[in-house]
């Protein structure tokens, strides 16, 4: 609305009510529409990477509460085995068949054992407030069951490759490209002009002569002569190549790692597998040989805490190449975003 009026003895007012609609002939308010929507699309994928990289890291730290479980259990079997022996020397002891060296051998190794137990509750407890951090719980009592050892190979690596194609970050890069070249396209039509249509009322007030109304209609072309949009052009060619740069080093990374974490995924787990089975039935077969024969006075008091120790440090091992097998495992679906949350 406009009012204009003049004073006088011919004095005039006049009242303007005007719609007008701006139409971008060369489209590009639109063509920048569709690249904001395409950003959006790629922020929400940038949102999904990140909730697979924390369902990841919970993962890790759900296997540490399992592999510290493992470890608690093989110490207190430890710690069982020497209270066990302490109990046999004494009997050896009041038989005379025992001197108090063993008895105080086997006292120092029981400290050794239980020191090596205490740190390994303390290292369980962190490992489940890590846990329960990730998880936002507040309970204190945590107890978590699960196999360390994952339960087969990963997939056939064309699989992975195939799988880690439809990685959120890499559709994010792709929707950012896109929108890079919508603005590009935008803007190489800085020479299309924009159609400005009008029309309204007029009223015009004669003073003594009365009034008057009428209509008005209107058409102009904004012709952009001196702004070709060279600004524009550049930072959308400059984000484009950027984010083509980016998706090529990321899936070239991507096909590396994957190709290195299923070989030693695949490596690890067997080598854990075979070890596995060839101490467990022996270092079983050892403390028992040991106690029999120690108590029997066949065996002496370093055989048997070497059979007791021996087992702690077999299966103390085989719990460290599970775990580094689990890890791997979880490393390939952090890569591939598959079995994740």
């Amino acid at each position: 609305y406009v009012r204009e009026q003049t004073f006088g003895a011919f004095g005039t007012g006049e009242d303007y009510l005007t719609v007008a609609q701006t139409i971008d002939l060369g489209n590009r308010r639109g063509l920048h529409g569709e690249a904001g929507e395409a950003r959006a699309r790629a922020a929400e994928q940038d949102g999904e990477a990140w909730q697979l990289a924390i369902a990841a890291e919970v993962r890790l730290r759900f296997f540490d509460v399992v592999y510290y479980q493992a470890r608690v259990v093989v110490l207190e079997s430890w710690v069982g085995h020497i209270d066990q022996a302490l109990s046999i020397v004494a009997r050896r002891e009041e038989r005379g068949d025992a001197a108090p060296y063993d008895r105080r051998r086997l006292e120092r190794e029981q400290a050794v054992a239980r020191g090596a137990l205490e740190t390994e509750r303390a290292a369980l407890e962190r490992a489940s407030a890590q846990l329960l951090a990730m998880l936002g719980t507040a309970t204190r009592d945590l107890r978590v069951a699960g196999d360390l050892l994952p339960e087969a190979d990963p997939h056939p690596l064309s699989e992975l490759n195939s799988a880690a194609a439809a990685r959120p970050d890499l559709l994010a890069m792709e929707l950012r490209i896109d929108a890079a070249a919508l603005d590009l396209r935008a803007a190489s039509r800085w020479w299309a002009p924009d159609l400005r249509l009008e029309a309204g009322w007029k009223g015009v007030d004669l003073g003594p002569q009365g009034r008057t109304d009428g209509f008005l209609l209107g058409a102009s072309l904004s012709i952009p002569l001196w702004d070709r949009s060279s600004g524009a052009s550049r930072i959308a060619e400059a984000q484009a190549q950027s984010a083509r740069g980016r998706r090529a080093l990321l899936e070239s990374e991507l096909h590396g790692e994957l190709e290195g974490a299923r070989a030693e995924a695949v490596s690890l787990r067997r080598a854990a597998e075979e070890f596995r089975e060839q101490t467990t039935a022996a270092s079983s077969d050892l403390v028992r040989i040991a106690s029999a024969g120690y108590e029997g006075g066949e065996l002496g008091l370093l055989e048997l805490l070497d059979a007791y120790r021996g087992t702690a440090d077999d299966s103390l091992a085989a719990l460290d190449m599970e775990l580094a097998a689990r890890r791997a495992s979880i490393d390939i679906d952090r890569l591939t975003g598959v079995g994740l949350p």
